[in-house]
């Protein structure tokens, strides 16, 4: 199944005619007609009452919408969340840094970060050297402060 069926199936509801629904759609009629055929196969139940002048869901093709439909309010959400991620909107970054730097290097930069970034959650952990090199390999932190640079292959520092 893919998505591309899911929506030929919502958009024949939502226009009651597979005619109005592959013009919406700018795809054929007929090739309309067989996806949903196809995934009324692979579901093993028909979502289409065809026998009216207008198509209809029947009532396991309302049932299987409804989810059909959440779950593309979820895919909408997946792609805002992953637009803001990238756009540095929202997310989070996981510091980590060795305990010396938390007296006067730590609180300065978690404010100017804050006001920058407000709708990124930073999480900070003091951590020893070695934990820190632990935990950058293994992808349990995003980047850290330490005194040296690591000897850890994959691990790219800066002066």
């Amino acid at each position: 199944m893919l998505l591309r069926h899911l929506r030929y199936l919502s958009a024949v509801v939502e226009h009651g005619s597979f005619t109005r629904a592959a013009q919406a759609l700018h795809v054929s009629q007929p090739a309309l007609s067989q996806q949903i055929r196809q995934l009324e196969q692979e579901l093993g139940v028909q979502l289409l009452d065809r026998t009216g002048k207008a198509v209809r869901a029947t009532d396991a093709g309302a049932t299987y919408l409804s989810h059909v439909h959440r779950a593309f309010r979820e895919i909408d959400a997946a792609g805002r969340a992953a637009r803001d991620v990238n756009d540095l909107s929202s997310g989070m970054l996981r510091l980590g840094f060795t305990p010396s730097f938390s007296g006067y290097l730590i609180a300065p930069l978690a404010r100017r970060f804050r006001e920058k970034y407000p709708r990124i959650l930073l999480d900070l952990t003091a951590l020893s050297q070695d934990e820190i090199e632990t935990n950058l390999a293994d992808d349990s932190l995003d980047c850290a402060i330490a005194f040296w640079a690591s000897s850890v292959t994959g691990i790219a520092a800066q002066p």
